[in-house]
């Protein structure tokens, strides 16, 4: 299945909303498929690495990580008291065997490069980060250009000292051939 995420912030009302749809192509025998049953591990991060509150609308408490049910053709979740526009940090934990589609621009996925507690969500923002970079190029028949903005934070990954060795080295690995190809 794939999953499309969308996230709508209103500063008024400190509100975040995020809406999750998701599809699956048709099959031999099967032309129409029922919703799957989607665990999403979530977290909302501030641009400055913050895990921000969970609390959804209606709920006492707040937390900074949890799971929605993605049980319907569509869903949306309203998180309150949110004093900035979030970063969502969506599949945490390989939570669910989907394909996500986002709307993450650049500085939304520099800031889950440097900041999500999500080993994997690091390196798929890194990871998009070098393609996007290298298909501008391609686009425009040049060098890809490394903005002080990407190079900043791939030498941050490089300065943290409580990051693996190995997983700097994965998170510095530029995306594949197969992937670029893609």
């Amino acid at each position: 299945p794939q999953v499309s995420a969308h996230g709508a912030y209103d500063a008024a009302s400190r509100r975040y909303t995020l809406t999750l749809e998701q599809q699956c192509q048709p099959s031999p025998g099967q032309p129409v498929k029922a919703p799957f049953l989607i665990p999403v591990a979530m977290g909302l991060l501030g641009h400055d690495g913050t895990a921000l509150p969970l609390q959804l609308d209606g709920e006492p408490a707040a937390q900074t990580e949890r799971v929605l049910v993605l049980d319907q053709p569509r869903s949306s979740w309203t998180f309150v008291n949110l004093d900035h526009e979030p970063v969502p940090s969506l599949m945490r934990g390989f939570s669910a065997p989907v394909k996500l589609i986002d709307a993450l621009g650049d500085a939304d996925l520099l800031t889950l490069l440097a900041h999500d507690p999500d080993p994997f969500n690091r390196w798929e923002a890194g990871q998009r980060l070098a393609l996007n970079r290298m298909l501008e190029a391609l686009a425009s028949l040049g060098e890809p250009q490394l903005d002080d903005a990407f190079v900043d934070a791939m030498r941050g990954v490089l300065r943290q000292p409580q990051l693996d060795p190995a997983f700097k080295e994965v998170v510095l690995t530029l995306p594949s051939e197969s992937n670029v190809a893609e």
